[in-house]
């Protein structure tokens, strides 16, 4: 048991010493205005007072009437005081009984007392006021007939009906009077319990609200203790609100206080170049709030023993008033490091690598120049093209694995750069016996970088001219679709399987049919050339041939008409 009684639907609340009430605001402003304990000890003492002044002042004979009158209020009285201390928790209707029985009480005090006293009828205010405040209009009309019906108690009494002109307008007076007085009160009530009501709602609404509050801000507090991300709140003026477990710990790694005002001002807090310093002032803290979203940063924190970290912040509005920031942080540490090792690797590579195969390649071009035999022209072209092989590949692999790709999008001439790559390549279609048609229709220029234009051409292709048969036709066309420059790619050799469109693009992957006949290359052109596409805002798709084989569609962003002005 928890301590509570439910009953008739309700539910009471025991207090300490005192009575239960019910719990719904609306049937305890009810049962206040029904039961009225006081009233009708006021009533009562009225009554006993009136009757002792009668029997002082009078004969001093005390009438069974006056006697009944007297033992209805005084029951009246008592039950009142019981359904005080009781709180009936429904069904209370019953209750107007006691005024109503009051109301027939006070007529027979006044016939035996009215020689003495006078104005004994206006007693009748006090049952009129408590139905009109607490009860429904049935109850209140019986009531006022009663009241009016007080004038004509004398004659019935004496056991004649009432026929005069002064009672019956006594009568009327009666019945107006008590009307005026219970409909009054009736519209008293009916206001008092609408307002208690909607201030009783808004109090709920309220607690409801700060109990959803409560609830959200445990839920969040839960959320952000449960990830191993930095979760911090920063109000407008940059001052931390709230922190996580987590961002205490990356503040300790770094020896930053999270505490001050604002907390990150000052601190040893560096951009990218880890000596920048991110928050100089206050001002650049509460700027944080006012700009707009920002993803995927990194900052230094600490001198010594930096840690590096990823962090994204949101502003925090409501109705279009800043009230703060939200930013989250990571620790990448390990990660950016890995990549800088990878990088000053990859540099190292590219330098040891890139030099003895250019030293090769200028030498055997500068033999080439000189007089030999056709014997040692052919052995110095396949040295060549080995080396050239060669430098491909590894600036295929530095590529892959470079941090990210750089494209400056400059007005390119379309045809120019095409031209440029079948020129490059001539060498390798005369030695597959190949031809590359290329068919220009009145394409001009792109808003592309020409080398990685060049390069994404250069990688398609060579495919093409690898994977066809000897004697076939590569054919490059050039065209415009909606204003956007076009280049179609389209080879006759074995093509490729859905599966293998698919997975063309992903790093490393070659096709069953590219391993079987040892077609040269590691997997990594077509993987560059969707990442030099992509930097360009250049779409690139893979389809069958019309006649076997692959297609190749590029699809490359329109030349400005200002930049095609100056170009």
């Amino acid at each position: 048991m928890d301590g509570r009684l439910r009953h008739g639907g309700g539910e009471r609340l025991p207090t300490a010493d005192g009575p239960r009430v019910p719990s719904d605001p609306g049937a305890r402003i009810v049962l206040s205005l029904r039961t009225q304990p006081w009233t009708q000890l006021a009533l009562l003492a009225a009554a006993v007072g009136v009757t002792a002044v009668a029997q002082i002042y009078g004969n001093g004979v005390l009438t069974p009437a006056a006697l009944a009158g007297l033992g209805l209020i005084l029951a009246g009285a008592i039950a009142s005081g019981i359904l005080a201390r009781v709180q009936p928790q429904s069904h209370t209707g019953w209750i107007a009984l006691i005024p109503l029985a009051a109301l027939v009480g006070i007529p027979l005090i006044r016939n035996d007392a009215l020689e003495v006293v006078d104005g004994i009828g206006f007693m009748m205010v006090f049952p009129l006021v408590w139905l009109g405040a607490g009860f429904s209009l049935p109850p209140i009309v019986v009531g006022i007939l009663l009241a009016g019906a007080i004038p004509l108690m004398p004659s019935i009494s004496a056991g004649r009906a009432p026929d005069s002109a002064p009672e019956w307008i006594a009568f009327g007076l009666f019945l107006a009077f008590a009307a005026l007085i219970a409909l009054s009160a009736f519209g008293t009530g009916h206001q008092l319990r609408r307002e208690v009501a909607n201030r009783e709602a808004a109090l709920a609404s309220s607690e409801a609200a700060a109990e959803a509050r409560e609830r959200l801000s445990a839920i969040l507090q839960a959320v952000s203790e449960a990830t191993d991300d930095a979760v911090l709140v920063f109000g407008p003026d940059g001052s931390v609100l709230t922190a996580n477990d987590a961002a205490h710990r990356l503040a300790r790694l770094a020896g930053i206080d999270l505490t001050g005002e604002p907390a990150l001002a000052g601190r040893k807090i560096y951009s990218a170049d880890r000596r920048t310093p991110l928050f100089p002032s206050p001002q650049t803290v509460t700027a944080l709030a006012r700009s707009g979203e920002v993803r995927g940063r990194i900052a230094w924190l600490g001198d010594t023993d930096q840690v590096a970290v990823s962090y994204s912040a949101r502003p925090i509005f409501r109705g279009g008033e800043p009230l703060g920031t939200v930013l989250i942080a990571h620790d990448v540490t390990d990660l950016v490091e890995a990549i800088e090792v990878r990088d000053r690797f990859l540099d190292a590579v590219n330098h040891e690598l890139r030099t003895p195969l250019t030293v090769l390649m200028g030498e055997t071009e500068l033999a080439q120049t000189e007089e030999v035999s056709l014997r040692v022209a052919a052995r110095l072209e396949r040295v060549d093209s080995a080396a050239q092989r060669l430098f491909t590949t590894v600036e295929h692999l530095l590529s892959a694995y470079r941090t990210s790709v750089r494209a400056l999008p400059n007005t390119t001439s379309v045809a120019l750069t095409v031209g440029d790559v079948i020129e490059r390549l001539s060498s390798l279609a005369r030695e597959h016996e190949v031809t590359v048609a290329f068919t220009d229709h009145g394409v001009q220029n792109a808003s592309v970088d020409a080398r990685s234009l060049g390069g994404i051409i250069e990688e398609l292709l060579r495919n093409a001219v690898l994977l066809s048969p000897r004697g076939a036709t590569v054919a490059v066309h050039a065209s415009r679709e909606r204003d956007r420059p076009m280049i179609e790619i389209t080879d006759s050799g074995v093509g490729m399987s859905d599966s293998e469109r698919r997975r063309a693009f992903d790093r490393f992957y070659r096709t069953d049919f590219a391993r079987e006949q040892a077609v040269p290359g590691v997997g990594l052109g077509l993987s560059i050339a969707r990442n030099l596409a992509d930097a360009n805002g250049i779409s690139i798709e893979l389809e069958p041939g019309p006649s076997g084989g692959t297609r190749a569609r590029l699809t490359l962003p329109p030349a400005s008409p200002a930049a095609g002005a100056l170009g």
